[in-house]
């Protein structure tokens, strides 16, 4: 069952945002935000967890999943607002947030989406411009958060869309919450967007992990969440077609294929059947670039 459309998907999970950029409430005896969305979806995150009774008191923190725009722009405001909560993300993360360069982009491509939704630069008196927040706690590779209840999460090291992807598992309810690190639903006829913006066969070890999990449900931070079995032939059906995007680059680049033409061919694709409007194309021929680089240096 795919589920585009915020609201609760079980006594347990809460989905948040809009289906461009999707956050989950976690419930046990403490809550927690899995994915630190962007600036513009703040006033609804807001307002949604006011219509569903949402006591803020009981979340106890945000987990950013990488560090990429459209997945941590909307820390910096709950971190303002709720000074109690923690913000975790990976080391990774953090190296990202102490760069400059990289704070100065991630805002500039923030405000830019909020100005395009039409969104006010201030949500209750707190100014929504990007600003690198501080991680209260650095997660790595086995760490787990104890919500209370029988609830827990599980942290995986999942590079491949970047170096600093980590991905979130609840054994006990069998959730993955995997980002950007698995490939996207965001293909019209459901299909799915491999994004290894930085190494894709790192990317494929990666998934190759997740596959291996229980899953009955799969929560993506574009386009939202899979349940049911839909969950595990998702996986499955993800972990083919990157298998299949290896082995088509790798073919095609000892064929003598030019790496520009086949990101163009590629880009093409994605934007004429895909749902996913937030990636610029100047972005797309980056990250296609990047992965055929990856296949050619093996």
């Amino acid at each position: 069952m795919n589920i585009a459309q915020p609201g609760p998907l079980s006594d347990q999970l809460l989905f948040l945002g809009d289906e461009k950029v999707c956050m989950y409430l976690l419930m046990g005896e403490r809550f927690l935000i899995l994915g630190g969305g962007m600036s513009y979806v703040v006033p609804t995150v807001e307002a949604q967890m006011d219509r569903f009774g949402v006591d803020r008191d009981r979340i106890m923190g945000m987990v950013m999943l990488h560090s990429h725009f459209d997945h941590c722009g909307a820390a910096p405001y709950f971190q303002q607002a709720y000074p109690h909560w923690e913000i975790m993300g990976s080391k990774g993360t953090a190296k990202v947030f102490g760069m400059e360069k990289a704070a100065k982009n991630i805002a500039r491509l923030d405000k830019a989406t909020r100005e395009r939704y039409g969104v006010d630069e201030r949500f209750q008196d707190i100014l929504l411009d990007f600003h690198a927040p501080n991680l209260t706690r650095a997660l790595k590779e086995g760490d787990r958060i104890d919500l209370g209840g029988g609830l827990e999460v599980t942290i995986l090291e999942t590079p491949g869309h970047s170096k600093c992807s980590i991905t979130a598992y609840a054994p006990g309810l069998n959730l993955l919450f995997p980002s950007d690190a698995a490939p996207l639903p965001v293909m019209k006829d459901g299909g799915f967007v491999v994004m290894a913006n930085d190494n894709l066969p790192i990317y494929l070890q990666s998934l190759e992990r997740m596959a291996a999990l229980s899953a009955d449900g799969v929560c993506y931070e574009h386009r939202g969440a899979i349940l049911g079995p839909g969950a595990k032939t998702a996986l499955d059906e993800s972990l083919r077609l990157t298998k299949e995007k290896v082995g088509f680059y790798r073919k095609a680049l000892a064929s003598g294929a030019d790496k520009k033409e086949l990101a163009r061919s590629e880009i093409k694709k994605i934007l004429e059947n895909s749902r996913f409007g937030l990636i610029t194309e100047e972005i797309l021929m980056q990250v296609c670039l990047s992965m055929l680089e990856s296949v050619e240096d093996l």
